[in-house]
């Protein structure tokens, strides 16, 4: 019977543990009958002997058990199905080690290559993830998505020359291949070479209209290239596929390009429609907050910037830090610091560790005549692992200044 991945089937972690020691040990035969084991009947003629204090009658010969069946070794699917399954329980050594004996026995099965990178870039062995793809390579030199894998590898440590190699051997490998012009338009877009990152996306929808390569392509138009109305078309295009008709990203990429366009009606109908279609898209809410304050409607600027802040994410946290930073700066410039300091100091019990929203904070603290406040704030923020950036050095540094601390001071710069 053709077995479907066991915790899409609805098992439990417990089950599936089960499971997994099921695959791993030997198996039973399942003609092996279990140990006779002798009993007395207490009824009829047995109880009557007993009774009486006859001797109690031989029970029959036991029967012999049959020999147990030769152990039988998972088939490479099993040990595929069972390495997915650590996987997916993050049981990552245990799944990692079942892959590299897959790779002996199928070294061309491409997805065991590709599962086993996965698995060293989740624990940031980038170079373990690199030589796993080589391997693979030189197992399928003429797989294209392992080729577009090591492009990707290297355009993350940003080796922008091998990456660009890389990608344009997937190319010309698989020439029908939508993502690696997704993943190498994207890269020459970030490097600022817009129109060749333009000519790759677009190239990429011919092979495969997605919503995503839609979304890449009419923000690179409108914000880099000066195409807006090329843009405003594109993004149309992504919302026209199907079920993409309430794509926030795409929504939320249309009101960008109307607010900057000057057409707010237009521009907030796209953000609430955002809104509407996934509340916990937060940067919707950012977006609609900045445009309701930079049109001085700074009530419903506040109520958008709380609402995106307290919903709740997937992955239970609140919504973005910018927004508890926004909503906080809008009060400083509206004349309230007070009521800014409360809100930072319900942004940082959200975000303990963004250190920008820390340094802000103590900052307004000592704007407000609170010192000590401020310096106990800076101290959590050098406290941070990994320690944090310049500027909040500099901040607690021009603390220290402003007190007359310059001895102070100058060790905090010099870091």
């Amino acid at each position: 019977m053709t077995r479907a991945p066991l915790l899409l089937l609805g098992l439990s972690t417990s089950c599936a543990a089960a499971y997994l020691a099921s695959v791993a040990a030997p198996r039973a035969s399942l003609n092996r009958l279990p140990e006779a084991r002798p009993s007395v009947s207490i009824f009829g003629r047995d109880a009557t002997c007993l009774a009486v204090g006859a001797a109690i009658p031989s029970p029959p010969p036991l029967r012999s058990a049959q020999p147990p069946a030769a152990t039988t070794s998972p088939t490479a699917p099993e040990l595929y199905e069972r390495a997915v399954l650590l996987q997916q329980m993050r049981r990552r050594d245990e799944s990692l080690r079942t892959f590299e004996r897959l790779a002996e026995l199928t070294p061309g099965d491409g997805r065991v290559w590709m599962r086993m990178m996965t698995l060293h870039k989740l624990e940031r062995r980038w170079g373990r993830a690199e030589a796993t793809l080589r391997r693979g390579i030189e197992a399928l030199p003429q797989n294209a998505l392992l080729r577009q894998a090591l492009g990707d590898l290297c355009r993350e440590r940003q080796r922008w020359d091998e990456a660009r190699a890389h990608f344009a051997q997937a190319a010309r490998l698989d020439p029908q291949l939508r993502s690696v012009y997704d993943s190498w338009g994207r890269m020459e877009a970030s490097l600022g070479r817009h129109t060749f990152a333009a000519e790759l996306l677009q190239r990429g929808l011919e092979l495969e209209p997605t919503a995503r390569t839609y979304h890449a392509l009419g923000v690179l138009q409108d914000s880099k290239l000066g195409q807006r109305d090329k843009a405003r078309e594109t993004l149309r295009r992504g919302l026209r596929l199907p079920d993409e008709h309430r794509n926030p990203q795409l929504l939320h990429a249309l009101g960008k390009l109307e607010a900057a366009a000057g057409n707010a009606p237009a521009a907030r109908a796209h953000y609430l429609a955002a809104i509407d279609a996934a509340p916990s898209f937060t940067m919707a809410h950012l977006a609609l907050g900045k445009l309701e304050e930079g049109l001085g409607r700074y009530e419903t600027a506040a109520r958008v910037y709380a609402q995106g802040a307290t919903t709740l994410q997937p992955d239970g946290g609140m919504g973005l830090v910018q927004l508890w930073q926004s909503w906080a700066r809008m009060e400083q410039r509206r004349g309230r610091p007070l009521s800014a300091r409360r809100l930072y100091e319900r942004a940082c019990r959200h975000h303990p560790k963004d250190a920008r929203l820390l340094s802000e904070w103590a900052r307004l603290a000592a704007e407000l005549g609170d010192p000590a406040q401020a310096r106990a704030i800076f101290s959590r923020v050098l406290a941070l692992r990994p320690a944090p950036p310049a500027y909040a050095w500099r901040a607690a540094a021009a603390l220290q200044v402003r007190e007359g601390n310059i001895s102070e001071a100058r060790e905090l710069f010099v870091r």
